[in-house]
């Protein structure tokens, strides 16, 4: 399977899958989740290498982390965090080009994205189809693993 990292491409096939995606979820539901996670892991550290986040950047352009008033302080006015709290499509403002100014000191929440190498994905799958949406690497993880796991949508 040739991996997909157009982004329009991407937004197009999540909108035309998303009933599939659904019904995926109740699928991976019946399965051995320790399973899924040890597969989701490989995938990721497969695919992971041959898509450059630099060529990218999608996800500094459309997620805020998840952060603390204090943490957030740090990048946000104070005056501001309130307002930033809940804003979808925030694009950082450490952001140069598809280029992290502040990689060696970004948060926790930027340094684990996409969350592909935590245990749980079954249970955390709904908000990873937010994630399939905006970053290639999700989005080819979840493809690769439905065929692997031979799953089609009925």
């Amino acid at each position: 399977m040739q991996l997909e990292i157009n982004l329009k491409k991407i937004q197009q096939i999540t909108k035309e899958k998303e009933n599939e995606n659904l019904s995926f979820h109740a699928f991976l539901k019946e399965q051995d989740s320790d399973k899924i996670d040890t597969i989701v892991k490989r995938l990721n550290e497969e695919l992971t290498p041959q898509i450059s986040c630099l060529d990218c950047g999608n996800c500094c352009k459309n997620l805020r982390p998840i952060a603390t008033n204090e943490v957030l302080g740090r990048y946000v006015a104070e005056k501001d965090i309130e307002s930033v709290r809940y804003v979808i499509g925030f694009s950082c403002s450490h952001l140069d080009g598809n280029k992290c100014t502040i990689y060696s000191e970004r948060p926790e929440e930027c340094r684990s994205y996409p969350y592909l190498d935590k245990d749980g994905f079954v249970a955390r799958y709904l908000g990873m189809l937010q994630n399939y949406e905006i970053c290639p690497i999700v989005f080819n993880v979840m493809e690769h693993l439905k065929l692997e796991l031979g799953w089609e949508n009925n």
